[in-house]
């Protein structure tokens, strides 16, 4: 592994697990057993290093999504197993980590929304048309507007002004958004499948 590749995922790894704001580049630079003049060498400074690390962590969720897909018997299949991936990977995520970046970091937190936006409804899109073909997702949807619908309720989990950390898990937001939406559009066939998955 190249040091720019280690040092990506090395901070990645601090700021999921204690926030962002409260990592240095010493602490890292410690953390990963090299100097701080190899980090500022690879990154111009702590913004440039979260952004990295930000679209890395989006790079590999997208590939295990992918993977899940792959692997699928149908499309209510692999979005219940997303869930439950997803579901399992806010587990392991320090609720300052959505803090921190929504408060401190905001420009760079829209910018990679945005991004990341574009690349999920493109991904939502194709699979509902696939569940369709499959007779497990309702044919009459709107399957653009749907997309949209999901990735705006997720980016709500985040929210804290709607769902409060001291108030509401995040995996109990996320868990109700997805299972209920998808009992929405699902067919008797569909709905069959969950039902079937979750006994």
């Amino acid at each position: 592994m190249e040091i720019r590749d280690k040092i990506i995922l090395g901070s990645s790894k601090m700021f999921i697990k204690f926030g962002i704001r409260s990592i240095t580049m010493d602490m890292i630079a410690e953390q990963l057993g090299i100097s701080k003049r190899t980090i500022y060498e690879n990154f111009t400074d702590k913004n440039e290093l979260l952004k990295y690390s930000l679209e890395a962590g989006m790079v590999e969720q997208k590939a295990v999504v992918e993977e899940i897909f792959k692997n699928s018997e149908n499309v209510i299949d692999a979005m219940l197993k997303t869930i439950k991936h997803n579901a399992n990977t806010l587990k392991s995520i320090n609720p300052l980590f959505f803090f921190d970046i929504q408060k401190y970091y905001p420009e760079l937190y829209k910018l990679l929304i945005k991004k990341n936006d574009r690349q999920k409804i493109s991904r939502l899109i194709e699979m509902l048309n696939k569940g369709i073909q499959e007779k497990i997702i309702r044919n009459e949807i709107n399957v653009e507007i749907v997309a949209i619908l999901i990735a705006e309720q997720f980016k709500m989990i985040g929210n804290q002004e709607i769902f409060p950390e001291d108030k509401f898990s995040k995996i109990e937001i996320f868990e109700n958004i997805s299972i209920n939406f998808i009992r929405g559009i699902a067919t008797e066939k569909g709905l069959s499948l969950i039902e079937k998955y979750n006994s």
